[in-house]
């Protein structure tokens, strides 16, 4: 909550300024259940505040998003965030001081330097870029996780901090060549030690460099990235002892015997001319390589990417090819080594009075290399299909769509395949009310076993005016061995012009023959004001 002070003493501070515009939205949500269910995480009551002020001063705009739940838990990261950006280049006269801040922020955030240093790890701290003529500057720091005590089975987290800097020619949306670099370390001592170390304390040191061309106004782009990391997973670890290795390096980077080293190499490449668009793609990960600041980053594989895509008669038909090879085990350090070739075609339909339609086919076949050399094999076909018109002064929209996808292992005994199927009609009539009906049914099959579940749902909207609606419906759904309906209500009514109430309800009945029969009822009510 200290940012939450900081942000009502900037609006008192701001307010006293002669050149001063606040407008944004407030709005919060209450809702309450009569049980708990195991599918569902959220609990039987809870409330939520979203705050969006944008303050304008001298003509420089700063934007804060608040949000705050009852939902937020110590035994998990943070929900609760607030945020406070500005940009002061979009609105400054160009040369002077503020033209050269392309951002800052204080407070939650996911900042992105590159694809290996900082992509999307959340922090809450500060950030800031300055792009000041050809020279390019950012950095980003502060908390990316708290602590969080072990209990039970889960071992917890230790609380960590990253660090990053990024420097360089250009901007990073045009051509440019930076040099980024990423620290980030969990705080020993900030949980309770777990004796059976199924956590350590960790650090982690990324050094990256990366190119960006952009030619012939945006027809070729050209990106390329080579980093290196150094990751230690138990900073407690005995420190190396060799002559090898000089002792003022181990003392800068803290390496010890828990340190492993990596590398990670990304190129990409696009072309477009007239209506056609080409790209390509390479991305090698050495086993060891990791970042704190990339967590969705996989090592040990390589991967290569292309695709084709090409629009005909003035953009009314389009096509697409790609191709998709993967593999991993790069240095023969595992059991098995699997690789994986994916194939994908696409195309489109978009023309005048006809209804849109899309059909995209996309195989995949993967090949483990190890003792009983295992394969698999899928496949996913879909078919979309939209079509507006009027019928006798109605505005009726039609959308249909199926989808087929098939998975076959080994022997078949562990097969998977599942088929879908939507039917969705919306009728818009004079009073105005807007009715929707869909049905829906999918049969899925594991092994030799199949089961089958379908939908259906109708609701109806009224809109007495541009700002109150209203909706009424219901659902039924019946599988093998389950059972769900369901009627819901919800609307919106403005008590004045800055001001709409929302109130919303749900009455749920749920049996099965294989799980408990139960019964729910949903309420919530929510205020929202905008200025």
């Amino acid at each position: 909550m200290k940012f939450t002070a900081l942000l009502l003493i900037l609006i008192i501070a701001f307010s006293a300024a002669a050149d001063f515009e606040i407008s944004g939205s407030t709005s919060f949500f209450s809702q309450y259940s009569t049980s708990d269910n195991a599918w569902s995480e959220l609990p039987n009551q809870f409330w939520r505040w979203r705050f969006n002020p944008v303050f304008r001063i001298y003509g420089i705009p700063v934007v804060a998003s608040v949000f705050v739940s009852s939902e937020e838990n110590m035994q998990r990261q943070n929900m609760n965030r607030i945020y406070i950006s500005s940009h002061p280049s979009a609105s400054s006269r160009e040369g002077s001081v503020q033209s050269w801040i392309s951002s800052i922020g204080i407070g939650a955030s996911n900042p992105y330097f590159t694809n290996f240093t900082l992509n999307a790890a959340y922090i809450s701290g500060a950030n800031l870029a300055l792009n000041p003529g050809g020279f390019y500057f950012a950095a980003a720091g502060g908390r990316n996780r708290r602590g969080i005590e072990p209990q039970d089975d889960d071992p917890g987290e230790y609380e960590r901090n990253l660090y990053a800097v990024q420097t360089g020619l250009g901007s990073p949306y045009g051509s440019h060549l930076h040099l980024s670099m990423l620290y980030g370390k969990d705080v020993n001592g900030s949980i309770t030690e777990d004796s059976t170390f199924r956590i350590t304390p960790s650090e982690n040191y990324v050094v990256s460099l990366d190119y960006g061309s952009v030619l012939f106004d945006g027809g070729l782009r050209l990106e390329g990235e080579i980093a290196g990391s150094m990751f230690t997973r138990d900073i407690r670890s005995p420190e190396i002892d060799s002559e090898e290795v000089p002792q003022w390096l181990l003392d800068f980077s803290g390496a010890n015997i828990s340190s492993g080293f990596g590398w990670a190499l990304d190129l990409s490449s696009s072309v477009r001319f007239s209506d056609n668009m080409l790209g390509a793609s390479f991305r090698r990960v050495e086993p060891g390589f990791q970042s704190m600041g990339a967590p969705y980053i996989r090592d040990d594989e390589i991967s290569l990417e292309t695709r084709a895509d090409k629009y005909f008669m003035d953009r009314q038909m389009s096509a697409g090819l790609w191709y998709r090879w993967e593999s991993d085990n790069l240095l023969n350090t595992k059991s098995s080594t699997s690789t994986a070739n994916t194939y994908g075609a696409r195309i489109g339909f978009s023309f005048r009075n006809f209804p849109r339609i899309h059909i995209s086919y996309s195989p995949s076949y993967t090949d483990m290399q190890d003792s009983v050399m295992t394969s698999f094999k899928t496949s996913m076909i879909s078919v979309s299909a939209n079509y507006r018109r009027n019928i006798a002064g109605l505005d009726v929209n039609s959308a249909a769509a199926v989808s087929v996808y098939d998975n076959s292992v080994g022997t078949g005994s562990s097969d998977y395949s599942s088929t879908s199927a939507v039917l969705r009609e919306t009728v818009t009539l004079d009073f105005p009310v807007v009715i929707t009906a869909c049905f829906s049914t999918r049969r899925t099959r594991l092994g030799s076993h199949p089961a089958w579940t379908y939908t259906g749902d109708l609701r109806g909207t009224w809109y007495p005016s541009h700002s109150l609606s209203m909706t009424l419906g219901g659902y039924y759904t019946t599988g093998d061995d389950e059972r769900k309906i369901g009627a819901v209500l919800y609307g919106g009514f403005p008590i004045c012009d800055f001001l709409t109430a929302n109130l919303s309800g749900e009455y749920i009945t749920f049996s099965s023959d294989i799980e408990k029969d139960y019964t729910k009822t949903i309420g919530g009510a929510g205020i929202t004001v905008i200025w």
